[in-house]
């Protein structure tokens, strides 16, 4: 094992040891070896009080006697490998010299290894090291393996990000670009007979244009902050901030797109003067991401309501809208990266699910806590508490 691998093993402390023995004279000797070397022990004196803490307290390694009444080692063993819970946790038999009939059987079943009676202290505590070693190699390997298979669903969201969120809205401008040199094209030519419309229209796919090319760059700049959040990269400054003034500046700058799609906003403070513990660029994010949700997701004419409360824990920021709603299922990876929700902004407004797992984050990062209340059919509440300075 390499010095890197070694230096991360756990310390023995760390290292939780079933010893299952009916002879409690056995169980002594084992303990108090064990427990000298500074492991932690939890005995039991029967197969069938081993699976019971077994399923109370998963051990990282099990010392099982070979022959004990009424449920032997054996059909213990056979249990815990039956079961995916407890399949991967390292047996080793305890068995007398003239027991090695039964525990070829033993290690078929899928112990690790044995010991013999009487005990060795030296080689007791050899393998006992050993396996706990290669147990906490495996744990490292499969952890590893989920990590690896996490990042390469990332990056397939990613690629499909940019495959198909990203190509749609460049060949959008690849059109309106088109379609404004054809204009420029005839008025060079001298073949446009009504000057004023070619204007309006020329103005019209420039802001298509313009306003795609700010949808691409928002949808870039959320990749690139949830890259930097994950990579621990995203330096905060935590002072101070007037959350309402922070909330009544965030509505301003949404307004507009409420008003076209004929949403009202409602804005309570209930907390009164009140100063939170923030990044101030962080926090007006947030609030803009939580805000900018209910205007997307809630129908034309709806109303959004925007508090801000008091609580035990500081101060709340609540945003309702009279939107979809979400489902139980929607509720569950609410938060998650890549987040592909049944319910559907009602703008024609696009999304890249990456939104609130930034938030999330965000906020966590600001020593808060974000989440959502809501019923299918009857819209959505999302919370923002942040610690009052």
């Amino acid at each position: 094992m390499s010095v890197e691998a070694s230096a991360n093993l756990p310390s023995p402390s760390e290292s939780l040891i079933l010893v299952v023995d009916d002879v409690l004279q056995n169980i002594q000797v084992v303990v108090t070896m064990l427990r000298e070397a500074g492991y932690s022990i939890m005995p039991a004196t029967s197969g069938a009080a081993a699976l019971q803490r077994v399923q109370k307290k998963p051990p990282d390694l099990i010392l099982l006697d070979l022959m004990m009444p009424d449920m032997d080692g054996l059909e213990v063993c056979r249990r815990l490998k039956a079961e995916p819970a407890t399949r991967n946790i390292p047996i080793i038999f305890l068995t007398a010299s003239n027991e090695m009939s039964h525990l070829v059987q033993g290690l078929e079943a899928g112990a690790v290894d044995y010991v013999t009676k009487p005990f060795n202290p030296p080689e007791l505590l050899a393998r006992v090291r050993t396996h706990l070693e290669l147990k906490h190699s495996r744990d490292i390997i499969v952890r590893y393996t989920e990590q690896l298979a996490h990042l390469n669903n990332e990056k397939n969201e990613f690629m499909g990000i940019a495959a198909h969120d990203l190509r749609n809205p460049l060949s959008a401008i690849k059109g309106y670009a088109e379609m404004m040199v054809e204009d420029a094209n005839a008025l060079a030519l001298g073949e446009v007979k009504d000057l004023k419309a070619c204007a309006v229209e020329l103005d019209a796919n420039g802001r298509k244009i313009g306003d795609t090319a700010a949808r691409m760059a928002e949808m870039v700049q959320n990749l690139l902050d949830a890259n930097r959040i994950e990579r621990g990269e995203m330096q905060l400054n935590l002072v101070p901030i007037d959350l309402a003034a922070a909330v009544a500046a965030v509505l301003e700058t949404q307004r507009p797109r409420a008003v076209a799609k004929q949403q009202t906003f409602h804005w309570q403070n209930e907390a009164g003067p009140v100063s939170v513990l923030a990044d101030a660029t962080v926090l007006t994010q947030v609030i803009e991401n939580l805000v900018s949700n209910a205007v997307k997701y809630s129908p034309t004419g709806k109303n959004i309501y925007v508090r801000l409360r008091r609580s035990p824990d500081g101060t709340r920021i609540e945003v309702q809208d009279e939107g979809p709603g979400l489902s139980a299922e929607d509720q569950k990876k609410l938060f998650g990266k890549f987040a592909r929700l049944s319910a559907k902004p009602t703008g024609g407004e696009h999304s890249t699910g990456l939104g609130l797992s930034i938030v999330k984050k965000m906020v966590e990062a600001m020593n808060g806590k974000v989440w959502c209340e809501s019923e299918l059919g009857k819209g959505a509440t999302f919370f923002a508490e942040f610690p009052t300075a």
